[in-house]
């Protein structure tokens, strides 16, 4: 701690110093640097964010709100740099001569050039001083009146002031005085049309304009926005919203105003109706070279019409799965964005256009223009990686797919893919690269559901239903236990609503076979050090082979052992039981249910909250039809035991953007799994672990837990796991972002087996005292397409230490754990 208080000190100051750079450096004279903008609205500082939107021209930016170090940046740099050599020459001729009687002239200038490169690099990266401009002060007070206009305050009135805080700096003040707000006194309709007014009629009730509430120009935005929505999904296919007009009576001195709600009759003198489609076209091979060519088949399937200038390649009916627009029904919008957005999900297609044509008897003709991607298209990629147990990571794919393969829009994809690793914990750690994995899949995604019955009606084609079924292998060479999985998938998907999706995985199966169990002891090293001292101390054996340790167990470690040495007993049994979980051949035939509520509106929202719920129940059926039992009564199918189990997974995340560079993010995960009747554990592949780069930073993966024990293992898991974090990231400069996070959590086991010791098990309440904490911070870079990640996660609380010593007891630089990812950790 004494270390880390130095080194605190030290940080602060050289932030400070930095802090008391010359800010005005590069300031003219006469002119003011701005320091501080404050808004006051009715003698009130303002404290909402929304307001300070409409100011023009703001201070430079702060770094954790106190430095400006962009600011700081580009004053190092020196903007009187003279650049020319052969300027620089003539000014100054003693420093010519001088320089290139040591150095050639060639290296003079390299040098020269250098410098002018160094100077360059500190003023374009940093941020010029923001000069205060009286023009933009006089730009936002309009701004700001403009505003309080529109929220209904006829009489606002608003003023600033410059004052100079110190040497060529300047503090703006903005005064507000909104005065009373105007009321909604009256609403007026007149709509000139009886088509329309009959359509506006019916929906009256859901207008955003009430009488009584406070004038608002949104108000009046959404209002138009709601009824030009209306009509164009009612058959007004002609309707704009800007054939809306509103007119505004205001009574100052009752502070009421009247509005009169205007809608024409018609555009371009042609009266609104509601319209039809009569006809439909859908072009499944459209482009653009060859728009004018003729057409050489076509077909007719339930009104629609489909098109090829080659043969037709899609199956009508199950195309038409995709497409919400039907002959004879009303012109409505939101069928028109419908088809375009699952058209596109479908993945066939480079490009989905949708046209209308008025005929001559106020109908219309809809035309689908599809433009085909490539039936058969190949992909490769490839990635570096690193983490806490993979030092180096070279991964590459290939893969092999076939669209419309069945002529449903149907996606076949074959893919290969390997991984090469440097895993520090390989039994061959001497070489480089000396873990490895390869493996091969096989899907088939097919655009609706694929059961026996009629889904539709418990899940409609606008829900966008799938079916995804996988087959796979992979044979892996990594810390020395290889294995070999087999899996099969049959997954349906479906999305209730723009936030809401599901997936049902109606079967998950899993094998999972060790190849390797001879060198469980060459890796789990503590675990035969422990079985070494026991049978030194209390038999006499020295130098026990690895492969000899579960004989020897089963041979001497019995009841007699027991009575005599409980503490050792306890200890063999539970190596012995962790060997058989970790080396046993696994089969893992589960079912799951997947929730997902996203709120987040596009990659680019910075506000919104996240959940998943998952559960799976893993064996039921399969345990039930075999008849299969092994020596420990076990059911077992090829030989394998059936893992029967539940395990419930719930995720929240909460993003809240607190300004235009801030974000504040929390995290919380919890998961059980509980194994009953064929099983008495958890497989190791489906059992928590915590720690690592996306999860408890302080720790490095596997580390941690259960409860409070500190085993020493290389590898800890748990059957409950609890995980929450809270980050807080900001912009340092330009592309460069910076973070302060805490997390904390903890795994432990609930299967209440009595070769765990009452630390590892989750005992109520009073097991949250085994919640491990850890801060931090981290630094990013990000190039737009991808985030560079580098975390520094120091142990805070420390649940499997002494009491009194469980706090900042190893909060320090030599126990950082440096976490190294891509992309946020969540």
């Amino acid at each position: 701690m004494k270390n880390n208080f130095i080194i605190l000190l030290i940080a602060i100051g050289v932030t400070c110093c930095f802090s008391s750079c010359n800010a005005i450096k590069y300031v003219p004279d006469n002119e003011l640097l701005l320091a501080e903008n404050v808004v006051y609205v009715n003698n009130k500082k303002n404290i909402e964010d929304e307001i300070n939107d409409y100011i023009v021209q703001r201070p430079n930016q702060l770094v954790l709100g106190f430095a400006p170090i962009p600011l700081h940046f580009y004053n190092i740099g020196n903007k009187q740099f003279v650049s020319d050599f052969e300027l620089w020459k003539i000014e100054n001729p003693k420093w010519n001569k001088f320089t290139t009687s040591v150095f050639s002239e060639k290296q003079t200038r390299g040098m020269r050039n250098f410098k002018s490169n160094v100077h360059k690099w500190w003023l374009n990266n940093g941020e010029a001083p923001v000069i205060l401009d009286s023009k933009k002060t006089k730009q936002t007070v309009n701004n700001l009146k403009l505003h309080y206009y529109n929220e209904g305050f006829f009489k606002v009135n608003v003023t600033s002031k410059v004052d100079t805080v110190s040497s060529k700096k300047g503090h703006v003040s903005y005064f507000v005085d909104t005065d009373k707000p105007f009321k909604i006194d009256s609403i007026e309709t007149k709509i000139d049309s009886k088509v329309l007014d009959s359509i506006y009629t019916i929906h009256k009730n859901k207008s955003h304009i009430t009488k009584g509430s406070q004038f608002r120009y949104s108000s009046f935005i959404n209002e138009q926005n709601r009824i030009t929505k209306l009509f164009r999904n009612n058959g007004i296919y002609r309707f704009n919203k800007n054939a809306i007009g509103v007119e505004v009576d205001t009574i100052h001195k009752t502070y009421k105003s009247n509005a009169v709600l205007l809608i024409n009759d018609s555009i371009a003198n042609v009266p609104y109706k509601i319209q039809k489609i009569k006809n439909i076209k859908i072009y499944t091979d459209f482009t653009y070279n060859t728009k004018n060519a003729p057409i050489k088949d076509s077909l007719n399937y339930n009104g629609y019409l489909f098109l090829g200038r080659d043969k037709l390649k899609y199956n009508p009916k199950l195309l038409l799965n995709s497409i919400f627009i039907e002959p004879n029904d009303i012109y409505k919008d939101e069928n028109r964005e419908l088809t375009r957005k699952h058209l596109r999900g479908l993945q066939n297609f480079r490009s989905v256009e949708i046209k209308y044509k008025e005929l001559t008897d106020d109908m219309l003709e809809a035309e689908i223009f599809l433009s085909p991607l490539k039936k058969y298209s190949v992909g490769i990629s490839s990635e570096l990686t690193h983490s806490n147990i993979r030092q180096l990571g070279i991964s590459g794919k290939l893969s092999f797919s076939n669209r419309n393969i069945f002529k449903g829009s149907e996606i076949l994809q074959f893919s290969v893919q390997g991984s090469f690793l440097d895993s520090q914990d390989a039994a061959d750690n001497n070489s480089l690269l000396n873990a490895w994995e390869v493996g091969a899949d096989v899907s088939l995604a097919i655009p609706r559901f694929l059961l026996p019955f009629n889904s539709y009606k418990i899940v409609p084609k606008t829900m966008a239903p799938n079916t995804t079924f996988t087959l796979g292998t992979s044979l892996q060479k990594n810390i020395g236990l290889d294995k070999q999985r087999f899996t099969g998938i049959i997954d349906y998907t479906w999305e209730s609503s723009k936030t809401k999706s599901h997936s049902l995985q109606l079967l998950n199966a899993q094998y999972i076979k060790n190849l390797n169990t001879d060198s469980y002891f060459s890796i789990y090293e503590s675990e035969f050090d422990d079985i070494n001292k026991i049978a030194s101390n209390n038999f006499g054996i020295e130098n026990l082979e690895a492969t000899e340790v579960i004989d020897f167990i089963n041979n001497n470690i019995n009841s007699n052992f027991e009575a005599t040495n409980p503490t050792e007993f306890k200890v063999a049994q539970n190596i012995k039981n962790r060997y058989n979980i970790i080396t046993e051949d696994a089969l893992i035939p589960s079912i799951a249910y997947t929730f997902t509520l996203n709120k987040s509106e596009s990659y680019k929202d910075k506000d919104f909250s996240f959940f998943r719920g998952r559960i799976a129940t893993s064996g039921n059926l399969t345990s039930l039809l075999s008849n299969e039992v092994n020596d420990n009564n076990v059911k077992t199918l090829f030989n394998t035991q059936i893992a029967q189990y539940a395990r419930v997974d719930l995720e929240y995340k909460r993003f809240w953007n607190i300004s235009r560079e801030n974000v504040v993010a929390f995290k919380s995960f919890l998961g059980l799994a509980y194994p009953y009747n064929n099983s008495n554990s958890i497989p190791f592949s489906k059992s928590y672990f915590i720690g690592g780069p996306n999860d408890l930073r302080a720790w490095k993966i596997y580390d941690l837990g259960p409860g409070s024990t500190n085993t020493g293992l290389e590898y800890n898991i748990g059957n409950l796991k609890f995980l929450t974090s809270l980050e807080y990231r900001f912009k340092i400069l330009n592309s460069i972002k910076g973070a302060f996070f805490v997390d904390a959590g903890n795994i432990w086991d609930v299967t209440n087996s009595e070769l765990t010791s009452d630390d590892a098990k989750f005992n109520g309440i009073k097991s949250l005292e085994d919640i491990a904490i850890g801060s931090g911070l981290g630094l990013r870079y990000d190039l737009s397409f991808i985030l560079l990640r580098l975390d520094l996660g120091f142990k805070t609380y420390e649940p499997y230490l002494e009491d009194g010593n469980k706090w900042f007891s190893n909060y320090n630089f030599g126990s950082t754990v440096y976490n190294f990812g891509i992309s946020y950790p969540f």
